[in-house]
Formats: structure tokens, sequence, C-alpha cells
């Protein structure tokens, strides 16, 4: 999802829409090369075709429509939808190039939009003021929370998890050692000897 301050949204998203137009979509070794490739698999691409208009049909606005080029191949040329109207939105997790878009009338309904999921995995805030990153720290609930950098590409040299359905409370990445290992008890001695106490009577 991106959540937009009203004020912003539609300069920013004309820039967005912008730029999506020209994303190329193809196979790896394709001239000119490609920003990015198809979908895990058809079977991918047609619920992810399924969901977007699925998000149409129950009131959200399409900024960018969805494509798939060709028919029979799992290819998406990415989709903007807005979604701030849409009564009872989906809480799912769509793996693949459909951007929910929403508007947000002030920060404080931003932050409730952002925690708005049962996931949690990811937040990040754009923005040039410090003090209200140090509120969407505090506030926001999830695994990994970031200031002006993507919500995608975590670092392996920090934990990595969600706090809610895009975790287990097991965070991966520098600390799967944690959760990879478990502790063994050893007791040795060099030579094997019994160790009898009191109690016995005289040989």
């Amino acid at each position: 999802r991106l959540i937009v301050d009203a004020k912003l949204y539609d300069p920013l998203i004309d820039t967005i829409n912008t730029m999506v137009g020209r994303i190329i979509v193809g196979a790896p070794h394709d001239d000119p090369a490609p920003f990015m490739g198809s979908v895990i698999d058809n079977e991918a691409a047609d619920q992810l075709t399924e969901s977007y208009l699925a998000l149409m049909m129950r009131g959200a606005r399409p900024i960018r429509h969805l494509e798939r080029p060709v028919a029979d191949r799992p290819f998406l040329v990415p989709a903007l939808i807005d979604v701030t109207d849409m009564p009872d939105r989906p809480d799912l997790e769509l793996f693949g190039p459909i951007l929910q878009v929403f508007r947000a009338d002030d920060f404080d309904a931003a932050i409730h939009e952002a925690n708005n999921t049962r996931y949690g995995l990811s937040a990040s805030l754009i923005s040039q003021t410090p003090a209200l990153y140090d509120r969407f720290w505090a506030n926001a609930r999830a695994g990994i929370v970031n200031w002006n950098k993507p919500t995608n590409g975590a670092s392996s040299g920090a934990p990595f998890g969600g706090i809610g359905w895009s975790g287990n409370h097991r965070p991966s990445a520098y600390y799967a050692a944690d959760y990879c290992a478990y502790p063994v008890v050893s007791s040795e001695a060099e030579s094997a000897r019994a160790s009898i106490g009191i109690g016995l009577r005289d040989a």
C-alpha cells in the first residue's frame, strides 16, 4: 500500500503513474532490458488478475489497469488502484505488481491506516521531518520500520520479520542463529569410575 497525504495526492500520483507507464516488463535477456520480469507462474498471474478485478468490483478506483500482454504467460504490467473509499477492503497480501493507494487527511489517519492490517511486516515513512518519523517509529506496528528507505531489500545484518501474520516471533537474518540452534549439556570425565556414596556395609 501507498498511503499519501491528501494535500500531495494529485501531483504525487500523477508522477507515479507516469513512471509506472515507463516500466519495461519482459524476460531477463530481452532488449531493451526489462525493469521487472514475470510473477512466479501462470496460476499466480491468474490469481492477481482476479484480485485486481475484485478490488474494482468492490468499489476501488483504477488509476492504471493491470495488464497481461501475453495471455498464456505470467507477465503483468503494474497497476495503480485507489482504495480510499472502498468499503470492507480485504486485508490480503498480493505478491504482484498491484499498488493500492490510500489518501490520508492527516498524519494520525495515515498511521491508523498503516496499522490497519493483520500482517505488519514492513513500513516506511518518506518525509523530511524527523519529528514525524519519531511519531511513526513509536506507533507503527511492524517488524521493520524505515525512514526514507524502501520497504523491501531488508539488510541481512539485522533481524527480519513481522509482528503479525507476516512473522512468527522468530526474527530471521542476523538473529536466525538463535532459533536454528539449541543448547546441549554434556558432563565428562577422562576415566570411568563409580561414585559410591554412604550407606554400604563392609564387604
